[in-house]
């Protein structure tokens, strides 16, 4: 449940754009805190938790991961599509890659043929 809080917290504060210095000056805490929290190293009190929601826009349950946040959850799918379609474009670049590096080394071969035909 834990490990759950602490990387909801730093996935709902990146998806809400802020930094861990934005969301520290909101709730009262200090950067030092935050990171804390997002490593696990130990979590928020129920005070601080509602602060946390309110400033990340989400419920508790949303946050402890009891409940799903239907625009986090679109946007992670259009993260992971456009991740796909990083790697596509990717694999899309070698082959290029590939016959740019083809078609130089038959250019090269055609010039050293008509070097030694001089």
């Amino acid at each position: 449940m834990l490990r759950t809080l602490n990387r909801n917290i730093k996935n709902f504060r990146t998806f809400r754009g802020m930094t861990q210095e934005d969301l520290a000056n909101r709730i009262g805490k200090t950067k030092n805190v935050i990171s804390n929290w997002e490593r696990g190293d130990n979590a928020p009190d129920v005070d601080t938790i509602e602060k946390i929601c309110k400033e990340l826009a989400v419920t508790p349950n949303q946050l402890f991961g009891w409940e799903p946040h239907k625009e986090y959850e679109k946007y992670v799918e259009h993260i992971n599509e456009r991740k796909i379609r990083v790697m596509e474009l990717e694999e899309e670049k070698q082959k290029i890659q590939y016959k740019i590096d083809k078609i130089t080394e038959e250019i090269r071969t055609e010039e050293s043929k008509w070097k030694e035909g001089e």
